[in-house]
């Protein structure tokens, strides 16, 4: 005879035991979506393959054009901010362009897919044009090299960049699902990371190119790396474009007006939840990105002293060292997101964000070179966690318009998001170059720089963050979608045009 305890425990629908763990333990890590809801496996494989693009048009240049062309050709730090800036203003009007054009295309293959897949290639072609200045031309004549053939190369990205983010919002309906794709992107995306922390050092390689007295050649050394990256370009950005469908092109889109670009703006601008969205990556992106231009200085003529081998070094580790947590971390933010929400794994990763950021001060110091590393380790998951569930509040976003509009508008979205992210990257990259002139940092003097200049870059690197990131928080707590409000407005566009 059962005892009254075990009864109850059963009648309650507890499973007692070690049995009863397992299937508690099981049942947590179950997926809540729905087999209609779900993408197929290779699905998602073959968009996740497309995210390192991204990495090697936008990360890498941004990242390493002022240390190859400042410390290799001696380029002025402001100039070559000014001619960042000048692309990502570009890149952000051909955004408006290419993201309503792929909003309005009627093609047998879809509105996307043809876009991705000629995008990728002209993408991959002209990657190389900006590494490949002549040598031996003047400052004015290189920046202006730099700056044609980056526009140039920005063009084509966005031709396939557009269409490529649009497709993500459109490849399920279900609120977690959408999270999910983004997991496999994230995925490929770390593998870029973890290269692109050793493009210096790789530039800087012997093998690759030396300078006559056996110095780091960088200038030569990155023409060689850009060839690799356009040809992994190709290969990697035309796989969404050819095995992804077009889910609600196949079943609605297709039959939608076109819609000129000033209304689509003005409607995109209208909606609410998609302004704080705006609000919540600008601030993050704005508040690292004013200081991303600075980590290079301030590694190699703060910590390492202008040991240039040796900070190319550390940041080739640390890069190295960051590949498990964060591949660790995409499931963690995934399962945060899917069982807590979107808005608790945001102020997680925000508050780590933070954290790391207030951790440079014991951290970065040239008494202990290698503790650098540990204020990447903290601030990572903010990376993570913030682009593992914005694709996915974007496309909550286009299911509120289409409430509002009757009209899936993903180009739109896709085309805004990244016109304000861009415009915030473009006044930080020139920001960065103007804060290291204004501060009296001059690449002439070596190791040899002011103390006092040193000090004030690292307390910038510190705060600019942390003041950016407190608004952020603010603005999570603004944004209204939640996973009760979604479910809602599925089902009532499923009551008025069925599902999909």
């Amino acid at each position: 005879m059962s005892s009254p305890l075990a009864t109850s425990s059963n009648q309650q629908g507890f499973s007692p035991g070690l049995p009863g763990l397992r299937a508690r333990f099981r049942k947590l890590f179950e997926s809540t979506v729905t087999p209609a809801d779900r993408v197929p496996f290779w699905q998602k494989v073959a968009y996740g393959l497309g995210g390192p693009v991204e990495g090697a048009a936008v990360w890498i240049p941004q990242t390493n054009l002022m240390p190859v062309f400042n410390v290799g050709l001696g380029i002025s730090p402001a100039a070559l901010g000014a001619v960042v800036m000048l692309w990502r203003a570009w890149d952000a009007c051909a955004d408006l362009v290419t993201g309503n054009l792929s909003d309005n295309a009627r093609t047998r293959w879809g509105r996307r897919r043809p876009f991705i897949v000629l995008g990728a290639l002209l993408t991959g072609l002209t990657m190389p044009l900006i590494w490949w200045a002549p040598q031996g031309m003047g400052e004015l004549a290189a920046c202006a090299w730099i700056l044609i053939s980056g526009m140039i190369f920005y063009a084509c990205f966005s031709l396939w960049a557009m269409p490529y983010y649009s497709l993500q919002l459109e490849m399920t309906p279900d609120y977690n699902e959408r999270t999910n794709v983004t997991a496999y992107r994230a995925f490929a995306q770390q593998i870029m990371n973890l290269l692109a922390g050793w493009v210096l050092a790789l530039a800087a390689c012997p093998l690759l190119s030396r300078h006559a007295d056996h110095s780091p050649d960088l200038v030569n050394g990155m023409r060689y790396i850009s060839i690799a990256l356009g040809l992994l370009t190709i290969a990697l950005g035309v796989l969404p474009g050819l095995f992804v469908p077009e889910r609600y092109y196949r079943k609605d889109a297709s039959k939608q007006s076109a819609e000129n670009i000033w209304t689509g703006l003005k409607q995109t601008f209208s909606r609410k939840p998609f302004l704080w969205i705006l609000a919540i990556v600008f601030s993050k992106t704005f508040g690292f990105g004013i200081v991303n231009a600075l980590t290079f200085y301030l590694n190699a003529f703060y910590v390492c002293r202008g040991d240039i081998k040796l900070a190319t070094a550390i940041a080739g580790v640390s890069s190295t060292l960051l590949f498990a947590p964060n591949l660790f971390a995409i499931p963690l933010c995934t399962w945060i997101a899917s069982r807590m929400g979107k808005h608790i794994l945001l102020y997680v990763t925000v508050a780590f964000g933070i954290l790391g950021s207030l951790s440079v001060y014991p951290c970065v110091t040239p008494a202990h070179p290698w503790l650098q590393v540990i204020p990447s380790l903290l601030i990572g998951p903010i990376g993570i966690g913030l682009w593992l569930v914005i694709p996915s509040m974007q496309a909550d976003v286009a299911d509120y318009d289409e409430l509002i509009t009757c009209q899936r508008r993903e180009g739109s979205f896709s085309a805004i998001f990244s016109w304000c992210l861009k415009a915030s990257n473009a006044l930080t990259s020139g920001f960065g170059g103007i804060v290291l002139v204004l501060m009296g940092f001059k690449i002439a003097n070596g190791a040899n720089q002011s103390p006092r200049v040193l000090e004030n870059l690292k307390l910038l690197y510190i705060w600019a963050p942390v003041l950016f990131l407190s608004f952020c928080l603010f603005a999570i707590s603004r944004y209204d979608l939640t996973r009760e409000r979604m479910r809602e407005i599925r089902n009532e566009l499923e009551a008025r045009r069925g599902a999909i």
